[in-house]
């Protein structure tokens, strides 16, 4: 089930899987891995066509080093 809200400018902390979310007129993505995080953004309304562009994170990237 999936509810809209409006958000605000604020800190928020995606606490399950994935999360969508509107700015402007882009449709934007936000999930995990096994491995880390990507992000997808599509032109809002075409999420059914390919990502206009993506990044991907490991979580190794977060960790200091020894």
């Amino acid at each position: 089930m999936s509810t809209q809200r409006e958000l605000m400018d604020d800190d928020y902390v995606l606490t399950e899987g994935s999360a969508w979310i509107t700015v402007k007129k882009f449709a934007v993505r936000i999930h995990e891995t096994k491995d880390g995080i990507i992000v997808d953004i599509w032109k809002d309304g075409g999420e059914l066509d390919h990502p206009i562009s993506s990044a991907y994170a490991l979580d190794s990237d977060c960790e200091e080093a020894a």
